[in-house]
Parts: C-alpha cells; structure tokens; sequence
C-alpha cells in the first residue's frame, strides 16, 4: 500500500470516530423484532445488526425485567445464525440479580448450548472482551453489562463498540443499569427503557393461584437514530421468537397483582438465580 493510500485509511478512520453522526449507514442489514409497530419506528425498518444498542432499567428494581429484554433479543438473533451468543455477565451492583441460570433461559427460548458466558473482573475488560468479541466475528451477537456512571464507559468506548460491530455486522447489546445514572453521551444507535409491568391472567389456571403469564415489559425506545422515539406494552412469546405490541383494550384486561416483568418466568423457573 502506497503513502499516499495509507493517510487516506488513517484520515478515514479518524474522521469516523470523532464523529458519532458518521456512525451507520444506509442499507445496513436490520432484523425485524416481530411487530411492525415497534420496527417501523427504527431507522432500518428493524433492529440494525451491526450495531451498538443500549438497554437501561426505568428503576433498580426493573434490572431483572432487562435480562429477561436481553434474552428475548438475543434468542432473536439466534434465530438466525448457528453461532453462539457471548454474554458479559457482570454480577455486581447493579446487575447483582443473580447468575444466568441455564432451565430459566431454555424455558425463556435461549438455548443454553449456544451461550458462552464470560465474568470479568472490571469494566474495562468487559469492554476489551465484547469489542475483541465482535472482531472475532465468531458470534452472533455479544451482551454485555456495564454501569453507566463507570469511569470505563465513555464516548470515546462506546465508538469503538459502534465501530466494531458495524465492521463484524454483528449487535452488541449493553446493558448500562438504571435511568437515573442513565443518559450520557454515546455512539448507540438505540437506547431501550425497559420497566417491569403485569402479566395477562393464566387462562388455563385458577385466577387465584396467581400464575405468571407471558412476560411483558413497557418499553420506551428512548433513542432511534434516524428513526423515532415509541413507546409501548410489549410481550415475549419464546415459542414464536418474537415480541408483540399488546393494546391498550387488552392491557386493561391485566390483572393488578400479578407477578410482573421478568418474574413472569422467574416465579416458576428463574433466568438468574443466587449462589
């Protein structure tokens, strides 16, 4: 490669990342999450793949209702690829919810086999890890979870985690903790609020057993980046590999009281589990 040649590369890659604008682009690969309500609202008419998403919990208390989110996205990913999911699991405040637990996520459709789990010590290997990841392009997808308010996470990482997953055509999902320490700069193409909500009565149960039903979460896609902002009741059905948009008509059906969020599943088989 000439002089010449190689200033051009540098200068290139310079100007990408110092400018998130830049980030993305036209006719990149996208996947449908299942609803056309919440894919219309994304700037590829689905969820970008080569793309950094972030996923942030309304409260502390809804952390949990984000892995069950995370699980659903990435059992959507799965659907269509054989490779494996490599997921960061950080296990400290405020991700202390327990451990993935393997029956939890294959009830939940994830399938334990294809999922590498990864513990690492501090926030900057977690980013080392999920960007090395994505350049392996070994997986389909790369989660991980690492608190906003962590000296660690910056513009300048989020970029790079940008960069990487546009270059592998991979999703990197980040999970970033709690809306109050939310909200910071950087290169995500979407940022995800997810908040535990009700569950639809069991139809096949006694109302007073209280069963957990479907999951559901209200979901605000907070930041769309050359789509829109939406807000809405979302459910998961693992048989189908999908989310679904509820209506308003039947979330006044929902039962108050009943287990909510991500313990719609917890309550019987857990998706993280203590000790």
């Amino acid at each position: 490669m000439s002089q010449a040649a190689k200033a051009a590369l540098i200068a290139d890659l310079k100007s990408r990342i110092a400018s998130p604008l830049s980030i993305g682009g036209d006719g990149c690969a996208a996947m449908s999450l299942g609803d056309a309500k919440i894919d219309r609202m994304l700037p590829d008419g689905g969820l970008r793949l080569g793309a950094l998403h972030e996923i942030v919990a309304a409260t502390y208390h809804d952390t949990g209702a984000v892995g069950g989110f995370l699980a659903g996205l990435a059992v959507c990913v799965m659907s269509r690829s054989t490779a494996p999911i490599l997921w960061c699991d950080a296990g400290r405040s405020p991700f202390d919810m327990g451990r993935l637990y393997g029956p939890g996520i294959a009830a939940f459709g994830l399938d334990p086999a294809r999922l590498i789990l990864v513990a690492p010590p501090r926030d900057s290997d977690c980013l080392w890890v999920m960007e090395e990841a994505l350049r392996s392009h070994a997986f389909a997808a790369v989660v991980g979870e690492v608190e906003s308010s962590s000296a660690s996470l910056d513009l300048t990482a989020t970029r790079r985690l940008q960069l990487a997953a546009e270059e592998a055509k991979i999703p990197v999902f980040l999970s970033t903790g709690c809306r109050k320490a939310a909200g910071g700069a950087s290169a995500a193409v979407t940022r995800w609020q997810v908040k535990a909500a009700p569950s639809a009565p069991v139809s096949y149960a006694d109302e007073k057993e209280r069963l957990p039903g479907i999951p559901r979460w209200e979901v605000d896609l907070v930041r769309s980046r050359g789509g829109q902002p939406g807000h809405w009741l979302v459910e998961w059905s693992g048989a189908a590999n999908l989310f679904s948009v509820i209506d308003a008509e039947e979330t006044h059906r929902a039962k108050p009281g009943l287990v909510a969020g991500y313990a719609n599943v917890e309550a019987l088989v857990p998706l993280r589990r203590m000790g």
